[in-house]
């Protein structure tokens, strides 16, 4: 009788501990549901890529504060939820709200200190009232990345000097005497694609390969078919390629454009660039993406840009690099967004000039002086972006590696990061 007793006591504690456990548990999905729907009444502007345009549009303080009280509120009822039993997605769940929430708070702070004040010659952030703030919230809210601009500079630095020695062993292994016969050979004709049609061509042997081989590193059977096409009226400052869904172009099909501007396409980029844009990349980020239950429609650079930019360093894996030429194409890339890291944060933290960061360029990027305007100019209007790619990639590695390490397998790992493409990197980490 007494153990019948005890049972019973025992089941009455559990069944009173179950149930605040599951309305504390359901707690984070009714808030989060809230948040969504809430959010969306705040008409709060969309970040531009170009920060003298954010500038003009930072609203009123009676709507600052409004957007205030609204976060902070979140930011109080978040922490009356306990995160401990909460299950995995629900922490991801969490974790987002909280980097939002602080995201926006840190937002408002700075735009209430704005004072309307006017931007007459936008050379970057740094001669701005509160500039060197201003930055370090750009570097979280572009990355979804919790970094300070300090160490994306050590980051950088440390990249740029790593690649450098991987473009030495490619030489070396080419059989080029120095730099200045490497770097002369390699601007020769017998390098670039004239024809349209070959570049077509190319790309539709690149995606034939990847799919081929796609098993080995994604839980993916089909991947519904992308085309390749010249990026109309590409100019100078035209990037290498970008990716567009169907939803969003008017070509009726998944497209990823190259850029042939003079009618000239790099035969080493065509295989990174490809799995970027495409697969493994961005297109296989959409697709995953569109029906996906998770989707919450907000967009983070530092997950879709690091993911593309991640994924490259697979090539070998997806049969592709086979050539010394298309693995330096890959190592090219990666040195001009690794110096992006260490000359963005130079312009917008420490005060470079132009004349100042073209130095660092020429001293660091060979064989590419083409196109160290564009990339300047680019890094100058747009703070934080250039660093989705590096800062991105660096955080996913990461992610992974963890993921592994608690016994799931790449192809595991690989999708979870596709599956949670709307969430800030900062919410994905274990730690």
């Amino acid at each position: 009788m007494k153990r019948e007793i005890i049972i019973l006591i025992m089941l009455a504690v559990n069944g009173i501990f179950f149930a605040q456990s599951s309305s504390k548990t359901t707690g984070i999905d009714k808030l989060y549901s809230a948040f969504m729907k809430e959010y969306e009444t705040l008409n709060i502007p969309d970040t531009d890529l170009d920060y003298t345009v954010n500038f003009s549009r930072i609203q009123s303080v009676t709507e600052l504060e409004k957007q205030e009280k609204f976060f902070q509120k979140y930011k109080n009822d978040l922490s009356r939820i306990d995160f401990l039993i909460l299950n995995a997605e629900q922490k991801i769940k969490h974790k987002h709200l909280a980097y939002q929430v602080a995201r926006n708070l840190e937002r408002i702070s700075l735009e209430k200190n704005w004072n309307g004040n006017k931007i007459t010659s936008p050379k970057g952030l740094f001669g701005l009232p509160h500039g060197k703030k201003w930055y370090e919230y750009y570097v979280k809210h572009f990355t979804g990345v919790n970094i300070h601009p300090d160490d994306v500079f050590k980051y950088g630095e440390s990249e740029v000097k790593r690649v450098q020695e991987e473009l030495k062993n490619i030489q070396s292994k080419l059989g080029y005497k120095n730099q200045e016969e490497f770097y002369s050979d390699l601007k020769t004709e017998k390098f670039y694609l004239n024809s349209k049609d070959e570049v077509l061509l190319s790309y539709k042997r690149t995606d034939s390969i990847v799919r081929k081989n796609l098993y080995k590193l994604f839980n993916i059977a089909n991947v519904p078919a992308i085309e390749a096409m010249e990026w109309p009226d590409a100019n100078a400052f035209t990037p290498p390629g970008i990716y567009l869904n169907k939803a969003n172009n008017p070509y009726g099909v998944d497209v990823f454009q190259f850029n042939f501007f003079n009618k000239r396409h790099n035969k080493r980029s065509i295989e990174w660039l490809y799995m970027h844009e495409a697969i493994p990349g961005h297109h296989l980020q959409s697709i995953t993406n569109q029906n996906n239950p998770l989707a919450n429609n907000f967009f983070y650079f530092g997950t879709t840009e690091g993911w593309a930019c991640y994924i490259e360093r697979f090539g070998k894996d997806l049969g592709l690099y086979k050539s010394e030429f298309s693995y330096l194409g890959l190592c090219e890339w990666d040195l001009v967004r690794s110096a992006r890291l260490v000359m963005e944060v130079g312009i917008h933290y420490y005060g470079w000039d132009y004349e100042k960061t073209l130095a660092y360029w020429k001293e660091n990027i060979k064989g590419q002086d083409e196109i160290a305007e564009r990339e300047i100019t680019r890094i100058t209007k747009w703070p934080g972006q250039s660093l989705c790619y590096k800062i991105g990639a660096w955080k996913i590695e990461r992610i992974v590696e963890d993921k592994i390490k608690q016994g799931q397998s790449i192809k595991d790992a690989h999708g979870f990061i596709l599956n949670h493409t709307d969430f800030p990197l900062e919410s994905l980490a274990t730690n």
